[in-house]
């Protein structure tokens, strides 16, 4: 551990103060069944604007964040993938006759769910059609006749409930194990193939499964800033990143491993990586905004040779339903609001550090923190954030 200090004065829409993670004191299907209540009653608001008397959605997205986490399993078409479909005061799953009796055995039981199923000979046309019949109906995919209500749900899906929370963060301790204990024991030369592969076996392993999984190995990270992997070996760095999911949410983390000690450049990529991690990390609380974090990386690496990586890949992402979810639209910024989940992505050169927060009023909320594995606690003005360092390994 090392200590870094570092003085930035954050931009003035990243300073407010933000609500602290409650405490949990229900069970958890009571408490998951209160969080659908407060989303049906959400979509009820939307539906009343719009002036429509009932909403269905297919987006996985958004039926996975009204049903409070939701897992779809098997080969299944687009066509094919459940919805919900919401008066406001009632609510319906919507699938086909293949599903039904896992999702409501496994996924949805005691949620207070009705069926409105098609059978797969038929699909699911002729019961839209049944649905929507004489009703002003809205819907999140482009239906004819059907009010687009999209956008109106977006800011609904920005603060994560306390039962999705407690879910995120389980969520975030997985994908970290998986990463870790990946960098911890794969062996020198391995192929980059190889070890995403150890990566996903590890998370599957625990429940969760592989969204995006990214390793570069030998700094290819610095030519390639959404590298994916390939065939090629690691004998002095690797850059392990993954995306996992469970329950409709995303968490993303990556870790570095070197065998050996490090190239001096790379060093230097990676400690600057750090401290703008720190930076980022910092301004995410309500009101910051991404653009923020990218005025503030460019303050902070300006007359270095690294004041040019900005432009290479933006610093983060909204996360938490969405794998990735970009948070400038018609070049208008969208501020953070408590309890959202951000994924911050510091590139400098070959090096990264990926991770995922919280926002929350007691400061950043970690949701994947280094576990057992070398870290630089990095000071920015009265925040202080603990941020992966290089696992230096000898020999293979």
């Amino acid at each position: 551990m090392s200590s870094d200090p570092i003085e930035l004065k954050p931009p003035e829409d990243s300073t407010a103060v933000v609500e602290a993670l409650p405490a949990e004191s229900l069970d958890p299907v009571t408490a998951r069944r209160l969080d659908v209540d407060a989303k049906q009653a959400a979509v009820g608001r939307i539906l009343e604007e719009l002036g429509c008397e009932a909403a269905i959605l297919f987006m996985p997205a958004h039926v996975a964040w009204f049903c409070g986490g939701v897992n779809v399993r098997g080969l299944i078409a687009d066509a094919e993938r459940p919805g919900v479909y919401t008066t406001g005061r009632a609510r319906w799953l919507v699938c086909a006759n293949a599903d039904t009796q896992r999702l409501f055995d496994e996924e949805l039981d005691r949620l207070g769910f009705q069926l409105k199923e098609w059978q797969w000979p038929v699909g699911r046309a002729v019961l839209l059609g049944e649905l929507v019949a004489g009703k002003k109906v809205a819907a999140d995919r482009p239906f004819p006749g059907l009010q687009p209500v999209n956008e109106r749900l977006r800011p609904e899906l920005r603060a994560l409930a306390p039962s999705d929370r407690a879910k995120y963060l389980a969520l975030g301790r997985t994908v970290v194990h998986a990463v870790e204990a990946t960098a911890r024991t794969m062996a020198r030369g391995q192929t980059e193939e190889e070890v995403a592969g150890q990566v996903a076996h590890r998370l599957y392993h625990r429940g969760a499964e592989a969204d995006a999984i990214s390793v570069t190995a030998d700094g290819r990270g610095a030519k390639y800033r959404r590298a994916g992997f390939t065939a090629a070996p690691a004998h002095s760095t690797c850059v392990i990143q993954a995306t996992g999911t469970r329950d409709g949410l995303y968490v993303t983390a990556s870790r570095t491993v070197c065998f050996g000690r490090p190239p001096d450049d790379f060093r230097t990529e990676h400690d600057t990586a750090c401290r703008l991690s720190a930076v980022y990390r910092s301004l995410s609380v309500s009101g910051g905004t991404i653009g923020s974090a990218a005025e503030a990386g460019r303050w902070l690496t300006a007359d270095t040779p690294f004041e040019y990586e900005w432009r290479q890949s933006p610093p983060g992402y909204g996360t938490g339903w969405f794998a990735a979810e970009e948070l400038r639209r018609a070049g208008q910024e969208e501020k953070f609001v408590a309890n959202q989940a951000v994924v911050w992505q510091a590139r400098v050169g070959a090096a990264a550090v990926v991770d995922t927060v919280l926002v929350s009023d007691a400061g950043p909320v970690p949701v994947t923190p280094p576990e057992g594995w070398p870290f630089k606690r990095v000071r920015v003005q009265d925040r202080t954030c603990d941020v992966p360092d290089l696992l230096v390994r000898e020999g293979g």
